[in-house]
């Protein structure tokens, strides 16, 4: 049983959470150069105070990326570059790092703990629920009915238990390989810095909370699935660059121009015909890639994140 008075305040973490979270659907969500700089920046000041994340000098940085892009456009390219457009080199689907397959054990994983805390995905999110915004976004809801146990007396332990198995298990370790993916590109980049910075960020955050939550848990916790090594999560991303999935001639869904598959995207659609998951999603020309409006509808309870509005 967790001693309530040493449950740590994780609202400071969970608006954080969300704050990335809506940044990092930034084409889906029509997130603006303008949101960035202004209400993102914004919410993230005024979260500085309770999150070591949130140096003063790194948020300066980040403010001087986006100042650098000087447009959408670039916003939007520079995420296309990093996570979308064929062969990415840093998709944000968890799963692909962890498994070397697309809806694998640890994509089940992550269903299972969303389930458990009465959360699906919103149908409009046109993405694999593996998606690191969505992982931020149930962390964030999961924070936040800690918070409510704690303010009503209530025991918090299977709370905190749940968010350590995630933290531990998938989101820390999949975005450590995640990151070391992004070290590989350019880091003079300006049009691709702002978004590896959110990427650090986040680590940064979530290493601590794991920290912390660890540290009032009574005892050791079952792990929701094998920790993956890095050999593995390296060889998950070779995989995909390297498939032999037969490629295929398709009809962009956005612009209705043909275009030929890649071998990352050829081995993504033949995954998820495999997995009897509809591959429509992704019918999508590198040109267009990014440009679909899409949201989900996982928020916590009393979130007032000017991002958000």
């Amino acid at each position: 049983m967790t001693d309530q008075s040493t449950c740590p305040d994780l609202l400071p973490a969970a608006e954080l959470y969300l704050c990335l979270a809506r940044a990092l659907l930034a084409p889906r969500a029509g997130v603006t150069l303008d949101e960035l700089k202004g209400p993102l920046l914004e919410d993230l000041h005024s979260l500085a105070d309770g999150l070591p994340a949130l140096q003063v000098e790194r948020l300066d940085k980040l403010a001087q990326a986006l100042d650098d892009l000087l447009n959408d456009e670039r916003l939007i390219l520079g995420y296309s570059r990093l996570f979308l457009t064929p062969p990415a080199p840093a998709p944000l689907n968890l799963g692909a790092y962890l498994d070397g397959a697309l809806m694998g054990q640890s994509t089940q994983s992550m269903l299972a703990l969303y389930r458990r805390h009465g959360l699906e995905r919103d149908p409009a999110f046109h993405d694999l629920p593996d998606h690191l915004s969505l992982n931020l976004q149930w962390l964030a809801w999961v924070y936040s009915e800690a918070m409510e146990a704690r303010d009503a007396g209530e025991e918090t332990t299977p709370l905190i238990s749940d968010a350590v198995t995630m933290l531990r298990d998938i989101t820390l370790p999949a975005l450590a390989a995640l990151r070391g993916k992004l070290a590989q590109t350019n880091p003079e980049d300006t049009l691709t810095r702002p978004w590896r910075q959110l990427i650090d960020l986040a680590y940064d955050q979530l290493k601590y909370d794991l920290s912390r939550l660890k540290s009032v848990l009574p005892a050791p916790t079952p792990r929701a699935s094998q920790e993956p090594s890095r050999a593995s999560a390296r060889d998950a991303i070779t995989t995909f660059e390297a498939s032999e999935a037969p490629r295929e001639t398709l009809t962009c869904r956005a612009c209705g121009e043909a275009f030929e598959s890649d071998p990352v995207l050829a081995e993504m659609r033949q995954r998820l015909a495999t997995a009897g998951v509809s591959a429509e999603h992704m019918t999508v020309c590198p040109r267009c890639q990014g440009r679909s409006a899409a949201s989900t509808s996982l928020r916590p309870p009393g979130a007032g994140l000017k991002a958000w509005q």
